[in-house]
């Protein structure tokens, strides 16, 4: 797999926004579905209601943008396929050992898929690499500002860890025979701007180095900024023109960003192989240059 150094994760404003045709369309798509005239013109006029509702479904959209940018840009990749709209088991004796041990302790195991489902957790996207036989799991967050003081993010950790261990099974079963022994697990949070890789988040910047797409860091920073553009040009155009004769409402204040919840079970192929003792498979957190530790 080709690996490549992203760009500064520094959010410096550009000159001009120049974006792929399949990014410009899901930027103008997520505009759309989120600017409606009639609640920005109340938000706009200095309705709180409106101005808390936009706000809100900002977020929420941004969110949503940047995961359908990640899923896009991965698709570009000629070295890996990419599964979206999976659902992982999370079998209940790999949710206790994730919950009461550290991953270097047991980062190699053999579980049955069969065992006990204790709930199940759908992967923004997964990339399978076929030649090194394996894959990662990837979870794509606007931003984890609001999960590390609640340890809601450790949790989301454990629950992709205990997903993990089942994803070789699911593949091979309902994904035409593919193949992988290692399984890494990675967080992409929107928010971040160090290119450091802290137990498996990941930067926009290092997208590159994720994706195995030149120039994905900065592509999907630019969508970012053109969706606020947008906002923007959309927020000063709805102003009435008797604007500056009185206050103007400054635009919302972005809101905690939600997980999008439009997700479809895949659909089964081929025919069930007969059981046998499940392999021993690897999973950890991605690191640069297809680590896993």
């Amino acid at each position: 797999m080709n690996k490549h150094n992203g760009l500064s994760a520094e959010r410096s404003p550009l000159p001009e926004i120049h974006l792929p045709p399949h990014l410009d369309a899901l930027v103008a798509l997520a505009s759309e579905r989120v600017l409606k005239p009639t609640q920005l013109a109340s938000a706009v006029g200095g309705d709180l209601d409106a101005i808390e509702a936009v706000g809100r479904m900002l977020a929420i959209e941004e969110g949503r943008l940047l995961e359908a940018a990640a899923i896009s840009l991965a698709r570009t990749s000629t070295g890996n396929e990419v599964l979206v709209g999976m659902k992982l088991p999370v079998l209940k004796i790999a949710a206790d050992i994730a919950k009461r041990n550290k991953l270097e302790s047991y980062h190699r195991l053999s579980l049955d898929l069969e065992s006990q489902s204790h709930s199940s957790y759908y992967p923004d996207l997964v990339l399978v690499d076929r030649t090194e036989r394996s894959a990662i799991i990837i979870d794509v967050k606007r931003s984890l500002a609001g999960y590390s003081g609640s340890g809601s993010l450790l949790k989301l950790q454990k629950r992709m860890e205990a997903a993990a261990w089942v994803l070789p099974e699911i593949l091979w079963r309902h994904h035409q025979r593919l193949a992988v022994e290692t399984v890494g697990i990675a967080i992409i949070d929107g928010s971040k701007t160090t290119s450091d890789i802290d137990d498996g988040i990941w930067s926009l910047d290092r997208l590159d180095d994720l994706l195995g797409v030149p120039g994905a860091g900065s592509a999907a920073q630019s969508c970012i900024l053109a969706f606020r553009e947008a906002l923007k040009t959309r927020w000063e155009a709805a102003l009435p023109s008797s604007a500056t004769n009185g206050p103007l409402a400054s635009p919302p204040d972005e809101a905690p960003s939600l997980p999008s919840a439009e997700k479809q079970i895949p659909r089964k192929r081929g025919r069930p192989r007969k059981h046998q003792p499940p392999a021993a498979i690897t999973v950890g957190f991605y690191r640069p240059g297809g680590r896993i530790h």
